[in-house]
């Protein structure tokens, strides 16, 4: 139905500016009552017309001026000989889907805004002690985790949950090390939606475009 709407709208704007006019009179008449019979002069008319031959061609009588016994109309018609229909319904359905992509864009803004705003909450609040303000500081030799892509961030946080986490000691055996168990608790409670707020938050303080993560 809006499509319907919006095609029909923009026809009658084109024809609209596409619509002809002309003007034709009649001198010295002193008859009204048979004034549309007559043939008149000027513009199309041509002293070949009256006013319903006029009519019968599809132009329409938008406006009459009589002064004495003299006549003016003025006629007006509209024409879709220039109108491509096809091309007037293609304009329509590609403005209707520049539309859709603009609320579309605006949507996925207010998205990232939201995941930027949620993200930088939970890390200031949870990470940026031990993790500096931007997550910009490396920690017990690993490195900072700004410098992540999101695959290699949610695979640390998922291997701290886990427990996966571990170092060679000096005689080559695997322990978890004081941080990683420090980082159990805070992994734990990151959500992998959370994750991903504060990965797109790390974008954006590097001025990239933030990327939004499959959850």
């Amino acid at each position: 139905m809006k499509l319907l709407t919006k095609l029909a709208l923009l026809t009658l704007t084109t024809i609209a500016l596409n619509a002809q006019t002309t003007m034709c009179y009649k001198e010295n008449h002193s008859n009204m009552a048979t004034i549309e019979t007559v043939k008149l002069e000027g513009g199309v008319c041509k002293g070949e017309k009256n006013v319903k031959d006029m009519q019968k061609e599809g132009w329409i009588s938008e406006d009459i001026k009589i002064n004495n016994n003299n006549y003016i109309y003025i006629f007006k018609k509209a024409t879709t000989a220039d109108v491509n229909m096809q091309d007037l319904e293609n304009r329509v359905i590609q403005r209707m889907r520049n539309e859709n992509e603009e609320k579309q864009k605006l949507k996925k803004l207010k998205l990232t805004k939201s995941k930027i705003k949620n993200g930088k909450k939970l890390y200031e609040a949870k990470c940026a002690l031990c993790h500096g303000p931007k997550g910009e500081l490396e920690k017990y030799g690993k490195n900072a985790i700004n410098t992540l892509n999101l695959k290699d961030f949610k695979t640390a946080i998922r291997e701290y949950s886990t427990g996966q986490r571990s170092e060679k000691d000096k005689s080559g055996h695997n322990k978890v090390s004081p941080f990683a168990k420090q980082m159990v608790p805070y992994a734990n409670m990151l959500t992998p939606n959370k994750i991903n707020n504060i990965y797109v938050y790390f974008q954006s303080l590097k001025d990239l475009k933030p990327v939004e993560a499959k959850k």
